[in-house]
């Protein structure tokens, strides 16, 4: 495992917009820092190990049709700037999660789609999340996503929100919001939902939804 730093500006796939030079891959830990506030942008498909932002005060956009793949844990930026009510990570494209992952927010709303890709396996939120732009959850009727805190018995929330620009397609099929003895993982939306009777506060065990639409 590598750990590669942002030094450059523009296009993730250039391989001197890195230090090292090179481009990262899944076996790799992807470093931004105020070092280099440069916004950078995801135009093809891209991986890493680890994603940390630290204190970095740029944009990380993901182009539409395209993901950007994080086997393990996720921290965005601590940064003021951009401050809580903006984002360090937007779409249109998919942020994805592909394993066990610990995700800290650090105040900051994640404005891609949200995918957690890998079934039977655990998402831990180390506070509270928001998402603007949705969230997808890949599983069978075999399979499921745990999603808890990682603070057992420490309540963590996870928001939609109708940013009142985008259609968001909620799916989160087959992911088990497990109990409180574990940390309880509350689910929330802010906005008006269409076709209501697809829409469901998780709970213990969900039923299985296709998805809903927030306009």
């Amino acid at each position: 495992m590598a750990t590669y730093t942002w030094t450059g500006s523009g296009n993730w796939g250039i391989t001197t917009n890195w230090t090292p030079n090179g481009t990262p891959t899944n076996l790799d830990t992807v470093l931004f820092s105020s070092g280099n506030n440069n916004n950078c942008i995801v135009a093809a498909n891209a991986n890493a190990q680890i994603l940390n932002m630290q204190d970095y005060q740029g944009t990380i956009t993901i182009n539409a049709g395209i993901g950007l793949t994080v086997a393990g844990n996720i921290s965005l930026s601590t940064a003021s700037v951009p401050p809580a009510s903006q984002t360090c990570i937007v779409g249109p494209g998919n942020l994805n999660v592909s394993a066990n992952s610990i995700i800290t927010s650090n105040g900051k709303i994640i404005n891609a789609v949200l995918r957690f890709i890998t079934i039977s396996t655990t998402i831990q939120l180390a506070d509270a999340m928001i998402l603007s732009r949705g969230l997808t959850a890949l599983g069978t009727p075999s399979g499921s996503i745990n999603l808890i805190s990682s603070t057992p018995t420490v309540q963590r929330s996870l928001t939609l929100v109708n940013n009142g620009v985008t259609d968001q397609d909620i799916d989160y099929l087959n992911v088990t919001d497990i109990n409180g003895s574990a940390g309880l993982t509350a689910w929330t939306y802010k906005g008006t939902v269409s076709n209501s009777q697809n829409w469901y506060v998780m709970s213990t065990q969900p039923p299985t939804v296709s998805g809903v639409l927030i306009t």
